[in-house]
């Protein structure tokens, strides 16, 4: 396994991230590359009369544009973008049941700046589209690609306004911040977001450097975009639409036509088979899934791979580094020596969405049913016949992960009792009943090298399982972020042709191809393919990438899943009776969590409010 090559990259003043590379084709690395776009001066050593007095300048200008794009990636947490996760309870998996971390659903919620500053990009992106066509000596074949890819992000950064707060205020020239004005109507956002994309695929080429976008890239964004647009008017209450006069919510024959859309967006780009399902590691599919995620750094190939976020901390140190994915996931048993760790650990309900290889349900029991034994003879063994994905994403309690095996267990079991240790890798003397931090003769292990309470989960997904852990320290972690793929294009496909009424067997083969890289059993019969199939496969598939929690958005199931929802998590115990492994089911620390439906949207800032006066708040704020 190759580790991640240092190359020449443009580090951005505005973030961490690094755009950079010379890979055509998302990750694809093809012929014909060119010296990378985006390795300049950074914008802050030049005025605004040097950025569009030559094409260097106008370069320099456009890559803060993409460094300012709001990616949901490593970064995103406690609402903000750039943020350190701290105590590590506002991921977007502890919005949801992905994680046992959260601090339960009121506190989610997004930070002030979040609106002023994803308003500031846009206020870029519009002040170059009219700057650029002004540069003396400026190619018009080079502008126009200029053009087509400050659409696309306009597009992004009005996707993430809409999915935060329904309609907003529509910019589309030149302006400081949308002050005094009113906010749109949420499909007036929608039909710029699809305007822009259409524009950016059709003025784009094929291919492009990494980090930037491309034909394929918009089309990406579009079948998302759409998908989510369209599922708000199928799914949402038309009675918000009518209250907020169309502020809020989209109307059915709208959602049809965003519907549409986003199936022709996922079709062309399966049909141009440009982009593949990341398969190399077929011998092994869980790290193949693994490995998915951490193969998609610059100068890295990865056929599934559309659109990424690159990371590099050679690059990026002089700056504040990269992120903190490692040092806040890891197992308390290899941690950083920085600390942290155990800050994201996937929850009971997360781990038992995975299926057996062979299609069937595997749970520990039904819902509720807590505090029943289940006996395995090791610990690896609760979870050994899941879908590859399962260890591709999460380290289960008896697993092997990063040169050791990690376990979680909270005592022992003598003579029917429960006695519980007090700390972590505690050993128990059957003769003396009590626990030590030291073996001694007779003794045995009494509680697990990492969390012995209650979480026997932490999360693989997006982890590096090369650079040693004396090396990941805060803003240090290499993994990049894949933003786009081929993944998620196929279930979007599955998803949209379904809801438009398609034969479903054209959704069957999508998530077919899906399960197959995944190594599990295929669905069978089109009559299986259910709206329930469909989104269940994109819960697992998906998980842990920051979707879930807006797939519960869009399709307005949060507050109906998530009514009083018991998250579950996991208790592992050594039976000294039975010479075995007893596992079973508790309620999660954090209790029961129920969302509202006013927060299917967030509300604008309060200071907002203060200097435009036209402004209304979304329902229930």
């Amino acid at each position: 396994m190759k580790k991640l090559r240092s190359i020449p990259l443009y580090t951005a003043l505005a973030g961490r991230a690094v755009l950079a590379g010379c890979i055509l084709s998302g990750c694809v690395l093809l012929s014909g590359c060119r010296k990378n776009l985006l390795d300049v001066q950074p914008t802050n050593l030049l005025t605004q009369d040097e950025l569009f007095s030559s094409p260097a300048g106008v370069t320099a200008y456009f890559a803060s544009l993409y460094a300012d794009l709001p990616i949901e990636d490593f970064g995103f947490c406690n609402g903000t973008f750039e943020s350190f996760p701290a105590n590590g309870t506002g991921y977007l998996a502890d919005w949801t049941d992905e994680s046992s971390e959260g601090l339960g659903t009121q506190a989610i919620g997004l930070n002030n700046n979040t609106y002023d500053n994803i308003y500031a990009g846009i206020r870029n992106v519009n002040f170059f589209l009219q700057q650029v066509r002004l540069v003396p000596g400026l190619d018009p074949t080079v502008v126009a690609q200029y053009i087509a890819e400050a659409q696309f992000i306009r597009a992004y950064d009005y996707f993430e306004l809409v999915k935060f707060y329904g309609g907003v205020p529509l910019l589309t020239m030149p302006q400081d911040k949308p002050t005094p004005l009113p906010r749109n109507k949420e499909v007036e956002v929608w039909n710029q977001i699809k305007s822009d994309l259409d524009s950016s695929a059709a003025g784009l080429p094929a291919t492009s450097d990494y980090g930037r976008a491309n034909k394929y890239v918009a089309l990406a964004l579009e079948a998302r975009a759409m998908l989510h647009a369209a599922s708000v008017g199928k799914f949402g209450d038309p009675a918000v639409l009518t209250a907020t006069q169309g502020i809020n919510g989209v109307d059915a024959a709208t959602a049809q036509t965003y519907m549409q859309a986003a199936y022709q967006a996922a079709q062309t780009i399966i049909n141009a088979g440009v982009y593949s399902l990341y398969m190399q590691y077929p011998q092994d599919l869980s790290q193949n899934f693994q490995y998915l995620f951490y193969q998609c750094g610059p100068g890295q190939t990865n056929p599934e791979a559309i659109f990424c976020r690159g990371y590099d901390y050679a690059a990026t140190a002089s700056i504040g580094g990269t992120h903190n994915q490692d040092l806040m996931v890891l197992p308390y048993a290899i941690e950083s020596p920085s600390g942290y760790g155990d800050r994201l650990q996937p929850s009971l309900d997360m781990a038992e969405l995975f299926e057996n290889v062979d299609g069937s349900p595997h749970q520990l029991g039904g819902a509720g049913q807590v505090l029943q034994y289940y006996h395995f003879p090791t610990m690896a063994a609760a979870f050994a016949k899941k879908d590859p994905r399962f260890a591709g994403t999460i380290v289960a309690t008896g697993t092997y992960f990063r040169l050791d095996t990690i376990t979680s267990q909270r005592g022992v079991i003598v003579g029917g009792q429960e006695i519980a240790g007090s700390t972590y890798a505690q050993y128990y003397n059957p003769a003396a009943k009590t626990f030590s931090q030291n073996q001694s003769a007779g003794s045995i292990v009494g509680t697990g090298n990492s969390d012995y309470s209650q979480y026997p989960f932490w999360l693989k997904k997006w982890t590096d399982p090369v650079t040693p852990r004396a090396a990941l320290n805060p803003w240090t972690s290499l993994t990049s972020w894949m933003d786009l793929r081929y993944g998620e294009v196929l279930l979007d496909y599955a998803e949209s042709s379904f809801e438009l009424g398609h034969p479903p067997a054209e959704a069957q083969q999508a998530l077919n191809l899906v399960r197959a890289r995944a190594g599990i059993l295929p669905i069978a019969d089109p009559g299986y393919v259910t709206e329930d199939t469909i989104r269940h496969e994109r819960l697992v598939e998906l998980s842990f990438e920051n979707k879930t929690y807006w797939d519960y958005i869009r399709w307005r199931t949060l507050t109906t899943y998530f009514n009083q929802r018991q998250i579950y998590a996991c208790r592992v115990f050594y039976d000294m009776d039975t010479h075995d492994y007893v596992f079973y089911k508790i309620n999660d620390i954090e209790g029961p969590r129920t969302y509202t439906s006013k927060q299917y949207y967030f509300d604008l800032p309060g200071q907002d409010f203060a200097s435009d006066p036209l402004l209304v708040h979304n329902p229930g704020y």
